[in-house]
């Protein structure tokens, strides 16, 4: 005989909840690059689209599409870019509008209208304004990228002509691409024009911490050829150049203008945007996070977590030790017991004093040795 069985619920309730943690919309591989509009007069939907919109390609030909011709700045750019190895996934291509106020001397809207509209369309984290070298553009553009933490590019040709005079700026690198060797005069090869972007388009195919920016080889960039004397200059200068040696073309430098490397700034900021997205994410999956010493320690977990991946991708330097055996942590965290904190501090529920300190791998540009043979 069946019998009817009554819900367990009349007796044991069970809920269960699915907290989805949040990802980080953050990206340290992807480039902006600002071009002047398609020469083609020619309307069809997509250049519509391109013109009114900053839009993704993933090749250089799809361009084409768009009413580019393979002699445009934004062709010759894409396939500079596009050439490299690693080479991006894709390009954010934002066109420069034309400006209506006859008072605008370029013609152009301003570089600083052209970037917050391409901020507020995409994701991107390196910027390239291609095709447009006047050195208020330049300095312009350099000013926005300071301010909204992404990273610009830019190159020149003239060595006694750099775009920028201000060499305080952290988030902004320059490459000198002119004098190519055997080329003269005013016949340097076009691809040049776009080296500090092929050279960008290529690293950040790295994992942030991964890399060093030096002696890279890029792919269609041709060599300077430099006196010694040049070398100094633009060294001191914190400008970055692509020469041969040992038979290999290869970028030397890698700093930012302020002489800061650009793989610091660039692991710093996916540091900085990886703990904000973990320890967010303490707070957001738990229905709770106490403020006891265990709900602190959630947030440690949290901290540590994301240093030790940084370590693992060898942005962080591991533990060592020094002549005695002693260990020299890669990082230490330190938080607040929940004992030290005031009762004011706990009603406001805002956590304070939780601190890291990080040792930079860095890494090896040059070596120096010396020996001795004897008999």
């Amino acid at each position: 005989m069946a019998y009817k069985n009554n819900p367990l619920d009349d007796i044991v309730k069970c809920n269960i909840e699915i907290s989805s943690p949040a990802s980080s919309d953050a990206t340290f591989d992807s480039i902006l690059v600002v071009v002047p509009g398609p020469k083609d007069s020619g309307e069809t939907s997509e250049k519509k689209n391109i013109m009114v919109k900053t839009t993704a390609v993933s090749s250089a030909d799809e361009l084409l599409d768009y009413g580019f011709a393979t002699d445009d700045a934004a062709y010759l750019a894409a396939t500079a870019a596009f050439s490299q190895n690693p080479a991006p996934d894709e390009l954010y291509i934002c066109i420069r509008n034309k400006s209506g106020d006859e008072g605008e001397e370029s013609g152009y809207e301003s570089i600083t209208d052209t970037l917050v509209r391409a901020n507020g369309e995409a994701g991107f984290y390196g910027i390239h304004i291609t095709e447009f070298r006047d050195p208020g553009d330049v300095e312009a553009a350099i000013a926005w990228t300071e301010a909204n933490e992404k990273v610009f590019a830019f190159e020149y040709d003239d060595i006694d002509a750099c775009p920028v005079k201000n060499f305080s700026y952290y988030r902004s690198f320059g490459m000198f691409s002119g004098k190519a060797d055997g080329y003269d005069g005013e016949n340097q090869p076009k691809e040049n024009r776009y080296a500090a972007l092929a050279w960008m388009a290529k690293c950040f195919g790295y994992d942030p911490g991964t890399e060093t920016w030096h002696l890279k080889e890029l792919a269609t960039i041709v060599p300077s050829a430099i006196s010694t004397n040049n070398k100094k200059t633009l060294e001191a200068d914190n400008i970055n150049m692509f020469l041969r040696y040992g038979g290999c073309n290869c970028t030397i430098g890698g700093r930012m203008l302020a002489g800061e490397w650009i793989d610091v700034i660039r692991f710093r900021d996916w540091l900085k945007a990886e703990m904000q997205i973990r320890v967010f994410n303490v707070l957001k999956v738990n229905r709770k996070v106490p403020f006891t010493d265990n709900g602190i320690g959630l947030i440690e977990g949290a901290m540590e977590a994301t240093l030790k991946v940084g370590q693992d991708l060898g942005g962080i330097a591991p533990t060592e030790y020094d002549s005695n055996d002693n260990p020299i942590p890669g990082f230490v965290v330190t938080v607040p017991r929940a004992s030290s904190l005031t009762e004011a501090q706990r009603k406001s529920r805002k956590l304070l004093g939780c601190k890291y300190t990080a040792r930079l791998a860095g890494a090896i540009h040059a070596v120096e040795i010396e020996g001795f043979l004897t008999f």
